[in-house]
Parts: C-alpha cells; sequence; structure tokens
C-alpha cells in the first residue's frame, strides 16, 4: 500500500493557514532571517517548522508565508530544486497547483529518493530535470511563483543567470521570484560566499528589472547588527557535519538571504 504525506487534516485547518498568512503582506526585496519569524513558524506552522536547529527550519515556513501573503489559491507555482517536497507538500494541500524541478543526482549532498517523494507527495507534480531555459516539461510564462529554499548558493556561479532567465521565461507578466539562501557571515567559506551572494542578488534585480533598494553591505550591517537575526545552531552545524571531522568542517555563522521580486507586467 502506496504511503503519502500529509500535513493538515481537515479543510478547517486548510482555510485557517490561507486566512491567517494572507493578511500579511511582505514586501519586495532583501531581508534576513529573524528569530522572531521563526518562533512565530513553531507556533503557527509546527508541521513544517523542526526545533532541532537547521536553517531550514526558518527558511521552510518563511517560503510558504512569502506565497501566501503574495498570492492566493490556486495559483500555480514552480519549486527549484526542493528535494523532499516539504514546502511543496503543504501548498499543494493548501490549493495550490504546485511542481517541483529537481534531478534528483545527489550534487551538492542533495538527495536522490525520487520515486519515494513522487508516491509521498501525489499532490505534487515532481519534474525529474535541472531547471533551464527552454524546457519542454511546460510552456512559457505559466507561473504565478517561482521559489527555491538553500538551492542558488549550491549551483555553479556561472549557472545562476542562466537559472534566472529560466525564471523569466517561465514565469508570467507581474509573477514572483521567492528565494531564500544560506551565507556564511564568519568562517570557512565567507570569502566564496559573499560573491555568489552577490551575484545571486544582482541577477534577482535584473528579472526585476529595477535595481536592489539597499546595497548588500548595508544589508550585511543591520543583520550583524540586529539581535533577532536567526543563526544556523550548533546543533545544525553538527547535522550539516555528517560525520566528517570536526577540523575538516569547523564552525561557521551562517544566516539566511530572503529575497522577493516580481517580473514586470509589460
Amino acid at each position: 500500500m502506496r504511503q503519502t504525506s500529509r500535513f493538515l487534516n481537515n479543510p478547517a485547518a486548510v482555510a485557517a493557514m490561507v486566512t491567517r498568512f494572507s493578511k500579511e503582506n511582505r514586501e519586495a526585496g532583501t531581508s534576513y532571517a529573524t528569530v522572531r519569524d521563526y518562533c512565530e513558524s513553531v507556533d503557527l506552522l509546527p508541521e513544517i517548522t523542526p526545533t532541532d536547529g537547521d536553517l531550514k527550519n526558518v527558511q521552510r515556513p518563511w517560503a510558504l508565508k512569502a506565497i501566501l501573503s503574495r498570492m492566493p489559491p490556486p495559483a500555480r507555482l514552480l519549486e527549484i530544486g526542493g528535494g523532499e517536497p516539504i514546502v511543496s507538500g503543504l501548498l499543494a494541500e493548501l490549493g495550490y497547483d504546485v511542481t517541483l524541478v529537481d534531478p534528483y543526482d545527489g550534487f551538492g549532498n542533495g538527495p536522490t529518493d525520487y520515486q519515494r517523494y513522487v508516491e509521498h507527495f501525489p499532490k505534487v507534480k515532481i519534474v525529474r530535470e535541472y531547471f533551464r531555459p527552454g524546457m519542454n516539461a511546460f510552456p512559457s510564462k505559466s507561473f504565478d511563483a517561482i521559489f527555491s529554499v538553500s538551492v542558488l548558493e549550491h549551483i555553479p556561479a556561472e549557472s545562476v543567470a542562466p537559472c534566472f532567465e529560466a525564471m523569466e521565461e517561465f514565469l508570467r507578466p507581474g509573477g514572483a521570484s521567492i528565494h531564500c539562501f544560506d551565507f556564511i557571515l564568519q568562517g570557512r567559506g565567507e570569502m566564496d560566499d559573499r560573491p555568489m551572494a552577490k551575484t545571486i542578488l544582482s541577477a534577482q534585480s535584473r528579472l526585476a528589472g529595477a535595481p536592489a533598494p539597499e546595497p548588500f553591505e548595508a544589508l550585511l550591517e543591520r543583520l550583524n547588527a540586529d539581535v533577532e537575526t536567526f543563526y544556523l545552531s550548533p546543533q545544525g552545524h553538527h547535522h550539516w557535519r555528517g560525520g566528517r571531522p570536526y577540523e575538516e568542517f569547523p564552525f561557521r555563522k551562517v544566516v539566511s538571504i530572503q529575497t522577493i521580486a516580481f517580473l514586470p507586467r509589460s
């Protein structure tokens, strides 16, 4: 017997979640994850907000709330590189038309359990490919929003521009580009993450056809000074370490950068 994953048990829970977060208006622009937002998610979205200290515990519910605040179901959504369709699965239960594109080839320590996810999340249409321009799996201008959770920082820098070109191709005019990604603020890897973050945010600005409302360095100053900034915990780092010797993977200060932009309507 095929086992399916469900997050919500009744229509009233679906209606309550949609109503609660559709009242918020998450503005376009770039921000960072906060403890306040995480605590709200633990209280109101326990289905997708574990408490084991991982960065995805704040990223997944942020993405869901960002989508709910900008467009009601049954909007058509595309998730890039979602791995296990936790956010997509809950969005599908909320009435959205959700497609997930992921090669499931293990790249960047990503998952390979394609068949298991197809069986467990039957409401999510899973396309086993890399997201790229010219895909034949769906027509151009067919999605109201394209989103990702902890994905863009893992793709090669030279693939960022084609990835955003594909977003422009498959987003409808006025559609939303919603992403959160890991950023090493201090520690091993910080010198690589800074130019990568700037590359991602520059591509997001080009998609929107407008300059970023805040320089990246100003954003870093804000999050460094903010007591509410959410950081990867030691427990989360231990999980990321994956059994490697600590000397090979020492602790680093990691935050989540969050960005929302809209494709021009004309």
